[in-house]
């Protein structure tokens, strides 16, 4: 009954909208779902007025959403609003939130300009480098001791890991002095000749 209620309120905020009155209010179908063949159409005749009020409707709306709604519908509001300069920061905010939903996604077949185009690759640029050092450094700015990044690039190699490194030198230090006095019990111990020279066996 509840989930009725919503469906029936947000039809009610964009009937309005729609150009005929005994169908159901343009972007939705009966049952409350988004009507993306109908938005897109009209998206692609560039009728973007006609557009935005059932997409902001459904945006604002309470009603549970599905993930892939939530996708067309930050697309189509990212290049629209980019479309005007007067709405950058609110394209930019929308195109942030279409990247949390899907890293990867392009907007190659919304058949932008190439200036929208730039804008949202300087968004998904900025994105992915604040998502990376999120999972790489903690709030203060420290690498993680578990980040799958490991140290920043340039951090030099006793700075990633000062333990390993320090096991390293005593282990390395440990065997050279094992060598030098293994060296120096054998030549004490061999018998030399009254010249100094080594007494060789079968001479």
């Amino acid at each position: 009954m509840m989930r009725q209620a919503k469906i029936l309120l947000l039809m009610l905020t964009v009937f309005a909208f729609s150009p005929c009155k005994s169908s159901a209010a343009f972007g939705f179908k009966f049952d409350g779902s988004l009507d993306k063949p109908a938005i897109s159409k009209a998206y692609f005749e560039g009728d973007f007025h006609r557009v935005l009020p059932p997409l902001e409707a459904w945006r604002t709306s309470r009603a549970t959403k599905i993930r892939e709604d939530s996708i067309f519908v930050y697309k189509y509001l990212s290049v629209i609003y980019a479309a005007d300069s007067t709405t950058r920061n609110k394209a930019e905010s929308y195109m942030v939130q279409l990247l949390k939903l899907m890293p990867t996604i392009e907007l190659v077949d919304m058949y932008i300009s190439d200036n929208i185009e730039a804008i949202f690759k300087d968004v998904q640029g900025k994105f992915l480098k604040q998502q990376q050092y999120v999972r790489s450094h903690d709030d203060l700015g420290r690498v993680r001791q578990d980040s799958a990044f490991g140290a920043p690039p340039g951090t030099p190699a006793a700075k990633q890991n000062p333990k390993r490194s320090a096991q390293w030198f005593f282990w390395t230090a440990g065997g050279v002095c094992l060598v030098a006095a293994t060296a120096g019990v054998y030549f004490l111990l061999e018998p030399t000749t009254p010249a100094g020279k080594k007494n060789v066996i079968g001479r």
